[in-house]
């Protein structure tokens, strides 16, 4: 028997029917996907800079904070270390009364005057106004033996007005 014989063309490599220009269009960006990804890619750079201008004012506002408490805990440091005997007169810093020291500069320090550390927004200090009262809480045989005292650091940062308050309670050197 004989085997029939098979007929064949050589394989050719086929062509793509499309022409240079639609494969171009195949490859690039439309102007709708190029608007939506700026669109995107700003959205998240201006969320980025609103993130941090908010970081930055909380790290004023703790700053000024600390400052605040810097300046209370020192004048409670005064009230609590000032010799008082008895049998001696009170000292000016424990009478009983109410002391308010206004316009005094919580962002400054007269000591540093290295020009380094100095710029253009260190100009805006914060003004600040510190209230000492001290209040006579014992009498023993005529003497007051006892103070409550008091300090109050109030001061305005960006038009919103802080207020800090440190109360202690001091007794005298020789009871």
């Amino acid at each position: 028997m004989e085997t029939p014989k098979i007929h064949t063309q050589p394989v050719r490599a086929i062509k793509p029917r499309s022409s240079l220009g639609a494969l171009r269009a195949q490859a690039a960006f439309t102007v709708l996907e190029v608007s939506f990804a700026i669109a995107i890619f700003s959205y998240f750079a201006v969320a980025s800079i609103l993130g941090l201008v908010q970081f930055n004012r909380f790290a004023s506002v703790a700053r000024y904070r600390t400052l605040a408490l810097s300046a209370a805990q020192q004048r409670m440091d005064q009230v609590m270390t000032t010799s008082w005997s008895v049998l001696a007169s009170v000292p000016a810093i424990l009478t009983t009364g109410t002391t308010t020291e206004t316009n005094l500069v919580l962002n400054s320090d007269p000591f540093n005057s290295e020009a380094a550390l100095s710029s253009a927004y260190t100009t805006h200090d914060t003004q600040v106004s510190i209230t000492s009262r001290t209040t006579a809480i014992a009498t023993v045989s005529g003497n007051t033996r006892l103070r409550v005292a008091t300090v109050t650091v109030n001061y305005t940062y960006c038009g919103r007005p802080y207020s800090l308050s440190l109360r202690g309670l001091r007794a005298t050197d020789d009871f």
